[in-house]
């Protein structure tokens, strides 16, 4: 399983490192670890559903 931090999460999918801890402050995409030092790990789980939270808002359906 592959292991993605903020910004390489961010670059993937194509949104603001911004956006992907804005998720993360309210709720909607928790980082499935968090290293000794803070840093916030995500999965290829976490990769997945941040598509779909994209994709559901480009959709217009969190509004």
């Amino acid at each position: 399983m592959s292991q993605y931090s903020t910004g390489e999460l961010a670059k993937i999918v194509g949104v603001s490192v911004r956006t992907v801890q804005y998720y993360d402050q309210r709720g909607i995409l928790i980082p499935s670890e968090i290293s000794d030092g803070g840093r916030r790990i995500y999965n290829d789980q976490d990769l997945q559903k941040l598509q779909v939270i994209c994709f559901l808002r480009d959709l217009d359906f969190f509004n």
